[in-house]
Order: C-alpha cells, then sequence, then structure tokens
C-alpha cells in the first residue's frame, strides 16, 4: 500500500467505507460530482445525521476524510478522463477476492436516503479485516496488544497470531485538555504505561482512542469496557481493549448461571452485582464480545427470574453518560444484578 503523509484517517465508520466502495462498484464509474452529490443527498449514508457540518471552516470535510479514507485503503481510485472529468472506479489492484466478495454480499443493494447502512455480515467482516490489516496504521494499532520480542514489527503477525497472544490494553479515561483523544496506554501484557503521540502532526490520539477500535469492535476482532474506579487497581477510569477470541454462538453456549456461580458465590457471600463489574469480570474470563455478554446476562434472568432481579439504573449513574456498561431491557437500563437464592441444586 502506498503511504503519503495524509495516513491518519479520521473515517470513524467502517461501514460508511464499505458503502462508498459499494456505490462504486454496483455504478462502475461514478464521477466525483457525484459521488459528492449521493453523500449529500444521503443515498450514501451518513455517519452519523448529517454530511454537511456548518459548524466547519470547510463544510464538506467530513465527505472529504472518507473518500479519501475509501481511497487510501484501495477500495476505490480516481481516473481522468482528458484531464477534464473526474472519476471514481472501484480498485481492484490488490485483495481482489476480498473486494469481489464484498461487492457479492451486496448485489441489489439500493441506495435510498431512507435506508440506514446495513451491518456487516460475516463474509464481509472476514474481507474488510484482510482489507484493513493492509494499513499501517491500523497494525501499529494491534501491535500494542503484543509482546514486542515475539513480534517485532507490524507485518510480523497475522490475524490468528493476533487471537491467540493478544492481551489487552488499557487507554486512561480522560482527555486532555486541547486534546482530540487519550494520551495514556497501559499494557497488560508488560504492565507499562506508554504515551501515545500526541504532537502534530504526528497525533495518534484519535486513531488510538476512537478510529482504530470502532473499526475492529466492527469487525469482531477487539471489543471494550470500561474499567470503573470503582473496580480499577488504581482506583482510575480505563477504558480496556481486548481481543475477541471466543464467538458469540460459543459463549451463549454456555452456562451463565455456572459462571456466575464460579466468578461470585464461591468466592465471597455476593447478594448484588454491579452490572459494569459483572460484565468486565465476564469479559476478562472469555474474552467474548460484549454483546453475547450482555445477552447471556439477558437470557439467564428470563430463564430463572426466582433466582435473579435485574434491577433498573438510578438517575445519577446514567448521567455519567456510560449506558453501554448497563444492560437495557424492557425500555429501562439495568444496574445490579440482584440474587435471590445463593446456589443452584443442580438436577
Amino acid at each position: 500500500m502506498k503511504k503519503p503523509k495524509w495516513s491518519f484517517l479520521y473515517a470513524y465508520n467502517l461501514r460508511i467505507l464499505r458503502d462508498i466502495f459499494v456505490y462504486c462498484a454496483l455504478q462502475g464509474k461514478v464521477e466525483e460530482n457525484d459521488l459528492y452529490k449521493a453523500m449529500k443527498e444521503r443515498r450514501i449514508p451518513p455517519p452519523k445525521d448529517k454530511w454537511i457540518s456548518p459548524k466547519r471552516k470547510r463544510k464538506d470535510r467530513l465527505m472529504l476524510e472518507y473518500i479519501h479514507a475509501a481511497e487510501y485503503l484501495g477500495l476505490i481510485k480516481k481516473e481522468s478522463i482528458k484531464k477534464q472529468k473526474n472519476f471514481f472506479i472501484p480498485d481492484f489492484s490488490n485483495l481482489k477476492e476480498e473486494k469481489r466478495k464484498i461487492i457479492r454480499e451486496n448485489q441489489g443493494r439500493i441506495f435510498e436516503p431512507s435506508r440506514k447502512s446495513p451491518p456487516f455480515t460475516k463474509n464481509e467482516k472476514e474481507a474488510m479485516l484482510k482489507i484493513i490489516l493492509d494499513y499501517e496504521r491500523a497494525r501499529d494499532f494491534l501491535l500494542w496488544f503484543l509482546d514486542f520480542k515475539q513480534f517485532p514489527s507490524i507485518w510480523s503477525f497475522d490475524e490468528s497470531d493476533f487471537r491467540k497472544y493478544a492481551k489487552p490494553i488499557f487507554i486512561f479515561g480522560p482527555i486532555e485538555k486541547g486534546k482530540k483523544g487519550r494520551h495514556l496506554l497501559k499494557r497488560e501484557i508488560d504492565g507499562k504505561i506508554w504515551k501515545i503521540p500526541n504532537e502534530n502532526p504526528y497525533d495518534y490520539t484519535r486513531l488510538v482512542s476512537f478510529v482504530l477500535p470502532s473499526w475492529f469492535k466492527d469487525l469482531g476482532l477487539i471489543d471494550w469496557v470500561i474499567v470503573f474506579p470503582e473496580f480499577s487497581e488504581d482506583k482510575k477510569l480505563w477504558y480496556m481493549y481486548y481481543p475477541i477470541k471466543m464467538s458469540d454462538e460459543d459463549f451463549l453456549k454456555i452456562d451463565m448461571f455456572k459462571v456466575i456461580e464460579e466468578s461470585f458465590f464461591f468466592k465471597e457471600n455476593v447478594k448484588s452485582i454491579w452490572i459494569p463489574y459483572l460484565i468486565y469480570i465476564i469479559a476478562r474470563k472469555y474474552n467474548c464480545s460484549t454483546e453475547a455478554i450482555k445477552k447471556g446476562i439477558k437470557n439467564m434472568y428470563e430463564k430463572y427470574p426466582e433466582h435473579f432481579h435485574l434491577e433498573r439504573a438510578p438517575l445519577h449513574l446514567l448521567k455519567r453518560r456510560h449506558e453501554e456498561s448497563y444492560i437495557k431491557i424492557g425500555g429501562f437500563f439495568r444496574s445490579y444484578l440482584n440474587i435471590i437464592i445463593k446456589r443452584r441444586k443442580y438436577e
């Protein structure tokens, strides 16, 4: 992959990059002005609520970021006709089969303003992961999860190595005043705290704090939980990014009742478990997605209502703006798993 200076990609939503590629691929070629028009008209869905931001000095900056990212990742490329018109076409110069797979998964897709960007299919996740692993900044990020002695360079590991050997990393919660991302990183594999480069023009903080975690979470390679001061070792707030080593399907086959017993009952007399702490403990033990963990807890709660109660979250907890750390059931966030009886009598 080419390495121009503009290699810091701030396209936070990876699915939108897929959408730009698929739109160009299904059209065959798209005039540059027509691509911008399709984005403005929301036929290519925006990452949040709109493509144009009146608050920016350059109102179309968000569109430019996503188009550049799609180009840099080798999804699309620009061609000129007689130096008069610029067109975008799908780029099949490398990883051709992976890109063909993404197109096959989107055959017949209609791009209209009312349609949202669909989640990745399993095949798309596999293809996109190979494409993203060809991006040097993405490998920079993943290397932090690994032993530097065992894997001395960003090109010395593959996906299977990562899933087998990676250990969690922790990003310090607060954002330094005047900065755009968090700047302290702690590696479990060596116990050391590192400073993420945060000086222009090499400010990695947004990539490490937001962009790459979002990409790899969407692709099922990592996930993250908040480590609150109430149960962190140093009584500070951290974000724990951890590798996914167990599929959702395999985790949901586990007896969640037994998981609760082994994790809490055999160690202490527990009557109530804070949901963020419960999710953190299970994530550490099983290295599965938080979505699967929440689903497993919800299934157990519905199966054994005589043993467990999920308490509604009080307002002061939700004011922390960490709703993703709780479980939502019946329109309400639940903050505690209350235990009605201690031990189950197995049949």
